[in-house]
């Protein structure tokens, strides 16, 4: 009789195994990668390389928008945004692309916040400091803030706000290179 009880708890803790295993598999970890480019607008009093007086001077850029997508994405991977867990900036990096003789020596530091519809504006990534010479930097991002109502937007808007110690070249071009990670489970 005992033998007779026993096989339907085994029988029952071999489906509920299955069922979580399932659930792992169904897991979906997908990064989303995004690409602009932002201008460098001319500058009142532009003598670019002069270095500016001591303490630089803040350099704001007009929030850029970027199509998010997302409706797209949970399709492409078989979910809904309901079943979305977390999204999150992975990475973002900034690249100058012309012109060629440009480099972010004219930066100390660099903040970029994030917005879209209906959302606030939260710091996603920065970086104080900026070595000297470089042509692309790759920012510190953070990885706490869930992106999710944000990314099921059907745009979000980034904004970088810099501190400059040099007036940039008018017209420098740099390609902005957010990268999302988006985690969901369609089973839960």
């Amino acid at each position: 009789m005992k033998k007779l009880l026993l096989f339907p708890a085994i029988i029952l803790c071999i489906a509920i195994a299955a069922c979580n295993k399932v659930k792992q598999l169904a897991f979906i970890n997908v990064d989303i990668p995004y690409s602009g480019q932002i201008t460098i607008q001319q500058i009142q009093g532009d003598t670019f390389g002069i270095p500016l007086p001591p303490g630089g001077a803040s350099l704001p850029f007009p929030a850029v928008p970027f199509a998010t997508n997302y409706k797209a994405s949970v399709s492409q991977y078989g979910t809904s945004t309901d079943k979305i867990l977390k999204v999150d900036l992975k990475s973002f990096s900034l690249q100058i692309l012309s012109p060629s003789n440009q480099n972010y020596d004219f930066m100390d530091s660099i903040q970029v916040f994030l917005s879209a519809p209906s959302q606030p504006e939260v710091l996603i990534a920065y970086q104080y400091g900026i070595p000297k010479g470089l042509m692309t930097l790759t920012l510190t991002t953070d990885t706490s803030v869930n992106l999710k109502n944000y990314f099921t937007q059907d745009t979000m808007n980034y904004r970088l706000n810099t501190h400059i110690n040099a007036v940039p070249q008018t017209g420098t071009e740099m390609k902005i290179s957010p990268v999302i990670n988006l985690q969901a489970n369609p089973l839960q």
